[in-house]
């Protein structure tokens, strides 16, 4: 049975690597299934500090769906494929562990939705990022249009899912969709081993409280900083 993604724990990171690089790592349903189970572990173990997404081969990240496999599914197999790849894509968004993913090459449709619920987007110098989808005649279903409007603005969003425009890595540096762009690869493991320094509870706190899009600046959410505050000293001085 092939292996559609690999997984690897070492040192506190888990990588989690899109497996099909002679289809340039595009995803259908059992690397869906894979990545559920990957994920979950992810978040259960205590070993793991942080989550790096990655993609077998030089050529892509990954091209997104599966599209021989997508025109295929029956009108209740499309209904679970979005259902499915939002259930995942909203467990890596609100895993209170760091997740990143490393582009490089092409990162396109479902591809780039996966990337997008990371907390980190970095990318080699040969990234391209991209949303085909509607000049194929259906839409980003991952979640991906909310997420790309809420990191770069409605206006550069359209641009990226209406007109289908592909960005190199520098204007995707400048619109905000990803983080930094690394001269090579080694510098990928400097990048985790911040986030694995990181003191877990604090950050997993200080991730939901930004992710909280009707968080203000007063009352509960006063309260809210106070207590996370107290918690993450609690945790320090028990370790």
């Amino acid at each position: 049975m092939a292996n559609y993604i690999t997984t690897e724990l070492k040192d506190s990171l888990f990588s989690i690597t899109l497996n099909n690089p002679k289809k340039m790592n595009c995803i259908g349903f059992e690397m869906l299934k894979e990545l559920n189970k990957a994920i979950d572990y992810a978040k259960e173990n205590n070993q793991v500090k942080a989550i790096l997404f990655r993609g077998a081969g030089e050529v892509a990240f990954s091209s997104g769906a599966d599209i021989k496999e997508f025109e295929k599914l029956k009108e209740n197999q499309v209904k679970r494929w979005i259902e499915f790849g939002n259930e995942i894509n909203n467990k890596i968004e609100t895993t209170g562990k760091p997740t990143v993913a490393y582009i490089n090459g092409y990162a396109m449709g479902g591809g780039l939705e996966l990337a997008l619920a990371c907390d980190f987007r970095i990318a080699s110098q040969t990234a391209i990022l991209s949303f085909p989808e509607v000049s194929n005649g259906w839409l980003p279903g991952w979640g991906g249009m909310a997420r790309v409007r809420r990191l770069i603005g409605e206006a550069n969003a359209k641009r990226m899912v209406l007109l289908c425009e592909h960005l190199d890595v520098e204007n995707a540096l400048r619109m905000g969709l990803i983080t930094k762009i690394l001269q090579k690869e080694d510098e990928v493991q400097d990048f985790m081993k911040i986030l694995i320094s990181m003191k877990p509870t604090a950050f997993a706190l200080a991730k939901s409280a930004i992710m909280d899009v009707s968080r203000t600046t007063s009352g509960s959410d006063i309260d809210f900083d106070v207590l996370a505050v107290k918690i993450s000293k609690q945790n320090i001085q028990d370790i």
